[in-house]
């Protein structure tokens, strides 16, 4: 198995582990609103990794 593959763990970042943080509290509806609000723009949760974690395939 190639490394890259070994291990299927998830890896927080610090985007994700602040929405996570707001958004935990909110149920039904709410947490559609609540994830809308922070889509739009204005939502500063921390920056958000642009590096490609995509993986090429040899054919």
């Amino acid at each position: 198995v190639d490394e890259r593959f070994a291990s299927n763990e998830y890896v927080s970042y610090d985007y994700a582990d602040r929405a996570h943080r707001d958004l935990i509290v909110t149920r039904g509806k709410d947490f559609t609103k609540e994830k809308n609000k922070k889509k739009r723009g204005s939502y500063r949760g921390g920056t958000i990794d642009l590096t490609p974690k995509g993986i090429k395939f040899e054919d």
